[in-house]
């Protein structure tokens, strides 16, 4: 048996290994990482092959911080390997140190796509991983069953999610899908439910450059309700390989009564079954969720559950599926204080992508 590490993996290579794995796995795509290179990151991929065959992967995202002197190197949903496998781990993670120090890196945060255990935190812990304070994607989540036909699939929710689509069809909602010319559109709606539920959202360049990578490649959709000739919802569906997730969504508090979002929903995992994807992830429910339900614990009685993703998790739990809970993001940090200093700063921010754009900000 013989183990090496490669740089140099085509699109074509690099995106069929990706694909292959059974988690939503868009943002190890060859295509992502050419999205974060217009936001100003540096794409590289690294690779593991078995006697020719690629067996592990992670493309990693550098961002230099102010001045250029030090870096964050970043893998979302990543590395993609078999933690079992002693040996590929080992080469995967001395090549990503390696690369990590070359660029003088603060941390390398990684947030793997693999379900919680005790085990398999210590695992990541025995390599020299801490616990991230910082999620950047989703722990917890809902993954919808799309290999059912539309009907069980429809039966599979709650009956109130059913009749609210139907409602709202019958009531005059439509669905279109959207072009660029529709991308401002989309961004107002983004600010107007991120102002309504107090969450962040990201700079409207993202989203631009988002839809000019992405759409063209056929990993992203853009489906607009409308309602007498008004934007009431957008929903941006995204597939990669055989798995697919809303990323982004907004609604206008207008004629909420003719509940757009759930017709918008269901024309996105109609989206996805066409795309031959067999699964939907919701994208974010939360993380207390998961914890209880590892744990065997009731769940937290919803009523008394206020702010963060309470809210959409009572709008999402309505089209069936089944949760899952994730790891978590994990750094290995490089240096200790420089790392205290950018928690701070992100504590302050919020974000990783904010911190970023401070970095941009501060090197020009």
């Amino acid at each position: 048996m013989k183990l090496t590490t490669f740089f140099d993996a085509t699109a074509e290579q690099w995106n069929a290994f990706v694909g292959q794995w059974p988690d939503f796995a868009l943002m190890q795509s060859y295509e992502w990482g050419q999205f974060k290179e217009a936001l100003g990151w540096k794409a590289i991929r690294l690779a593991v092959k078995r006697d020719g065959q690629l067996v592990a992967g992670a493309q990693m995202f550098i961002k230099p911080l102010p001045l250029g002197l030090v870096s964050i190197v970043y893998v979302p949903r990543g590395p993609l390997l078999h933690w079992e496998d002693e040996p590929t781990v080992q080469a995967l993670l001395s090549a990503m140190h390696a690369l990590a120090r070359r660029h003088r890196a603060i941390v390398l945060k990684i947030e793997p796509a693999i379900d919680y255990s005790p085990e398999m935190q210590q695992q990541l812990q025995s390599y020299g991983f801490r616990r991230s304070d910082f999620n950047n994607q989703p722990q917890c989540s809902m993954l919808i069953d799309l290999s059912l036909d539309d009907d069980t699939i429809l039966a599979n929710m709650h009956k109130t999610t059913r009749y609210n689509i139907r409602y709202s069809a019958r009531h005059g909602v439509t669905v279109r899908a959207g072009t660029a010319a529709d991308l401002d559109t989309f961004y107002h709606l983004l600010q107007s439910t991120a102002r309504q539920a107090g969450f962040p959202i990201r700079s409207r360049e993202y989203y631009r450059q988002e839809w000019n990578v992405l759409a063209p490649a056929g990993h992203v959709k853009l489906l607009l309700a409308l309602y007498e000739g008004e934007v009431l919802a957008v929903r941006m569906p995204s597939c990669f390989g055989s798995q697919a997730a809303t990323l982004h969504s907004g609604s206008s508090s207008n004629h909420r009564k003719l509940k757009p979002n759930e017709l918008l929903m269901w024309e996105s995992l109609k989206w996805a079954k066409s795309q031959n994807c067999t699964t939907y992830d919701v994208w974010g429910i939360p993380d207390e969720i998961g914890a209880h339900l590892y744990q065997g614990q009731p769940l937290p009685d919803e009523e008394e559950q206020k702010g963060g993703l309470w809210g959409v998790y009572r709008f999402k739990r309505g089209f069936g599926g089944k949760v899952i809970y994730h790891v978590g993001a994990y750094d290995f940090v490089y240096s200790p204080l420089m790392y205290r200093l950018m928690n701070i700063a992100m504590t302050r921010l919020g974000s990783l992508e904010k911190l970023a754009r401070l970095g941009d900000y501060l090197n020009h």
